[in-house]
């Protein structure tokens, strides 16, 4: 072998060597772009996911005792940032104003209500009488749709513990106003306590 034919076939060796390297190069550079693209898809999924609950209506039940009266608040609000149109509300056991001792009315039952639609902050209320209500707990079931979703969400309310929930709403505007709420907010907690 000559000279010529040596250094041609290390040329050819090493180019051989070389376009091996680029080729697994080239396959490790596929294989990291792959899983990139994996992982972005990743993200861009839990990002939608996460607008959606960010920006979603969000129908809740819930019972809210009376400061003034005897009477107990029936409430379904959308403390969503969409519209939301409720589907069905499901009581158990449902609501009877004759187990509460008042035979002689006949009001309005929240959960009669259907395909109602409701914007954010929006609210529909109704009272009911707890005082002698033999019932305690409920199960409710409330099916609503919102950005063309539909959702259904299950949970427990005790009426025994209505008395004992704090809640709080700011409506200040000035000093005297912001002061009236602290000594509101004070006595209603004080009262609570009690």
């Amino acid at each position: 072998m000559t000279s010529a034919e040596w250094h041609s076939t290390l040329f050819q060796f090493i180019g051989t060597i070389l376009t091996l390297a680029t080729f697994i190069g080239s396959i490790v550079a596929i294989y990291f772009t792959y899983q990139n693209l994996k992982e972005m898809k990743k993200q861009l999924t839990e990002q939608r996911i996460q607008y959606f609950e960010q920006n979603r209506g969000n129908l809740i039940f819930y019972i809210e005792k009376n400061q003034v009266d005897f009477l107990h608040s029936l409430i379904i609000k959308n403390f969503g940032n969409s519209p939301a149109k409720l589907l069905s509300l499901k009581i158990t056991p449902s609501l009877d104003w004759g187990k509460a001792g008042q035979t002689d009315i006949d009001e309005f039952n929240i959960a009669n209500i259907q395909n109602v639609f409701l914007a954010p902050q929006q609210h529909i209320s109704s009272i009911f009488d707890f005082r002698n209500y033999p019932d305690k707990k409920f199960e409710i079931e409330i099916c609503y749709q919102t950005c063309k979703k539909n959702i259904s969400e299950k949970y427990s309310i005790d009426i025994d513990f209505l008395d004992r929930v704090l809640t709080t709403r700011s409506e200040i505007k000035d000093e005297l106003s912001a002061l009236k709420k602290i000594s509101a907010s004070l006595e209603s907690l004080s009262n609570k306590l009690i």
